[in-house]
């Protein structure tokens, strides 16, 4: 006939932002599992302090800017906001749609054969250009500048130089060369293929600081992402897009071909996708820290920028 009272506390906290307060889980999430529901905001390192990253079928990161709709991939460690584009209108998690991909058909490369054309930009016969503000663009470069010119130019003010990591770090044991004699890897493979541990830092010598980039294959599995279809979280779309992570240089069979990180149409993670073929992009921008918003960030009453 005893009584006895259990008591548990919430594994989270408050934290002010420039969205105003939210809610940030204090732990870490299994990041060798899908994640199919809401699982709410979480934190991480990054190059410049802590962020603030959704995951999951995410219900509070929709954000209206410049004619379209987008979602809130992160608030960065600089308190600048990572978004990535939704369409002209907003989408619900698990909606197949075409309207999220801003161009679609493209080659991040149709330069093949060489390591190096990884790079959002490029020098033949280096590993990286010796300045990143230097070399040949990527042809997806190419194609989202192109798009935000015609699309976001006259918003400019409110977007800042973000910080878009090309990861071309290799793997222990792999020797980078331009046209290896054997598969090289790049350091994102065993990161996010057998270890599951996603990083928002990233090497300074891979760092574009530019007003328009991808994603990476980090914030894919930060958001949700594996290599397993997940149809649920909210950066699928029923649809193949590059994500800016590189993969391997593939030589064990003809052609020679580099390789990047894509999202499938199943919303998995997957690499090995030859730099020339033909899939969508996704533009991602960064809004300044001192932009106001209203809204509260759900589908029905999105953030919008003032």
């Amino acid at each position: 006939n005893d009584k006895c009272y259990l008591y548990f506390d919430k594994n989270t906290e408050i934290v002010s932002t420039v969205l105003g307060n939210i809610e940030v889980n204090n732990y870490t999430p299994d990041f060798s599992e899908a994640a199919t529901t809401d699982e709410g905001i979480f934190k991480a390192e990054d190059n410049d302090g802590v962020s603030y990253y959704w995951r999951g079928a995410a219900t509070t990161n929709y954000l209206k800017f410049g004619g379209y709709c987008w979602r809130i991939i992160r608030i960065n460690g600089d308190g600048t906001i990572r978004l990535i584009y939704d369409g002209t209108t907003c989408h619900n998690n698990g909606e197949s749609t075409t309207d999220s991909i801003a161009v679609g058909d493209v080659a991040y490369n149709p330069n093949h054969n060489k390591s190096e054309y990884v790079g959002w930009i490029y020098t033949e016969g280096l590993q990286r250009p010796t300045n990143n503000s230097e070399g040949t663009p990527s042809n997806a470069k190419i194609k989202l500048e192109e798009w935000y010119n015609n699309n976001l130019k006259s918003y400019e003010e409110k977007i800042a130089d973000g910080k878009y990591c090309n990861d071309r770090n290799v793997e222990s044991g792999s020797i980078w060369a331009s046209t290896p004699n054997s598969t090289l890897y790049y350091a994102s493979r065993k990161r996010l293929y057998k270890n599951y541990v996603p990083l928002f830092s990233c090497s300074s010598d891979d760092i574009l600081n530019v007003k328009v980039g991808l994603i990476t294959a980090d914030e894919i599995v930060y958001a949700g992402g594996i290599n397993r279809e997940n149809f649920l979280y909210y950066l699928y779309n029923d649809q193949d897009y590059w994500t800016m992570t590189s993969y391997y240089m593939w030589v064990d069979g003809s052609p020679s071909q580099a390789c990047m990180f894509i999202v499938t149409s199943s919303g998995s993670l997957i690499g090995g996708y030859g730099v020339q073929g033909l899939i969508g992009v996704r533009p991602v921008i960064n809004l300044h820290s001192n932009v106001k918003f209203s809204g509260s960030g759900t589908i029905e009453d999105p953030y919008i920028v003032l």
